[in-house]
């Protein structure tokens, strides 16, 4: 009798536990998914028209970031909050798939063309959702081939694809941003901020350096 009760003492609190992770998991996983958990000065679902968006280019940018280390650089947005065509609040990252980042060289012309670098991954949001995870460039990777138009693919961690034309004999090492672009792939539909919109929106360039 005694075994008996241990064993369903045991039973009991390896239940709780298992069932403790589990609502604790569950939990996390719907809060990072609801866009009411977002912050407020981030949420724009009370806007439209121009003025939302005003308010999305503007917090695309104003939440850029660079994370370097020794391989290469991670190239970070802001995220945001907004309703969709349904009247429904939607995370950018639930509606737009895909980010595409287009830089240009700073101070180099090919035939009179500057070179030009795009960046094209997916769009995911970080766990505090401020933030778009960023795109990483693997730059001591790129650096390593010989200079060419063309697309690479890379598929460490985040897959993401880099495409270069116009390039000279080496690489360029300076970057200006000249556009942001979210795509919805379902609909084709697509948010972009262009170079000028960049400026006015942060007063100077965005610059990467390799």
């Amino acid at each position: 009798m005694r075994n008996f009760a241990s064993v369903l003492g045991i039973f009991f609190l390896c239940f709780a536990v298992g069932y403790s992770y589990l609502r604790s998991t569950t939990d996390a996983y719907q809060v990072n998914r609801d866009p009411a958990a977002i912050r407020t000065n981030f949420d724009f679902s009370h806007l439209s028209g121009t003025k939302l968006q005003d308010a999305v280019k503007q917090r695309l940018v104003a939440g850029f970031e660079l994370r370097k280390n020794a391989e290469g650089t991670g190239i970070g947005l802001g995220h945001f909050v907004f309703l969709d065509e349904k009247g429904e609040k939607k995370l950018a990252c639930q509606e737009f798939g895909k980010v595409t980042l287009s830089f240009v060289a700073e101070g180099i012309s090919v035939a009179g063309d500057k070179p030009a670098m795009e960046l094209e991954g997916r769009c995911e949001f970080s766990t505090d959702m401020t933030k778009i995870n960023p795109l990483y460039l693997p730059v001591a990777k790129i650096l390593g081939e010989k200079p060419g138009d063309g697309e690479f693919q890379f598929n460490e961690g985040h897959a993401i694809t880099v495409r270069f034309t116009n390039l000279p004999e080496e690489w360029p090492r300076t970057w200006l941003l000249k556009s942001v672009k979210l795509t919805n792939e379902k609909n084709s539909e697509a948010l972009v901020v262009e170079s000028n919109e960049v400026a006015r929106y942060l007063g100077h360039p965005l610059v990467l350096t390799f």
